[in-house]
């Protein structure tokens, strides 16, 4: 049972220590909104702000906002060309990035969608989009579901989470 408190003690140091989660809320909005730039976990930050007790109804709605506003922000930065994709070739090769404009021409906003709730894709998708000048209403209205149903999962899997390590502390 000590290893337990343990190992809960060293999760929340590591939990509380990142950049975001030192502003609240207002960190995990620009979290939120420069995760596609700024390669940090928005779930770390959301985890680590529910762990410290706010509302995690406050902690979904300022997720879900920011990262609407992060993906039409890189949608609008991918339609300079390639220049952000050339920043982040260093984790995506040009396979993805070919791979990416196939899929979103034979599949369009459905592909949107699916690959917005994968974390190392969303960014390479909104960007694609946008240098494809692919309609930005579809773009939004999928993007938006999706970015909505990820931060749903994350606040509520991140609130059982703190509910869990609550209860070994009693």
């Amino acid at each position: 049972m000590l290893h337990l408190f343990v190992f809960t003690d060293i999760l929340k140091s590591v939990l509380a220590n990142p950049l975001f989660v030192k502003y609240g809320l207002a960190g995990l909005f620009l979290n939120c909104v420069f995760a596609s730039v700024i390669p940090f976990p928005i779930v770390l930050t959301s985890t680590a702000l529910l762990m410290d007790g706010q509302n995690p109804n406050m902690v979904f709605l300022i997720m879900a906002v920011g990262s609407i506003i992060g993906g039409i922000l890189t949608y609008f930065i991918g339609q300079d060309g390639k220049r952000l994709y050339k920043i982040l070739r260093k984790t995506h090769t040009a396979t993805h990035y070919n791979k990416g404009h196939e899929w979103l021409n034979r599949h369009g906003w459905i592909i949107i969608f699916i690959l917005s709730l994968v974390p190392i894709m969303t960014e390479v998708v909104t960007i694609i989009a946008g240098a494809q000048r692919y309609n930005f209403k579809k773009f939004a209205i999928a993007m938006a579901l999706a970015r909505t149903s990820s931060a749903i999962a994350s606040v509520y899997f991140g609130s059982l989470f703190v509910q869990y390590f609550n209860n070994i502390r009693m």
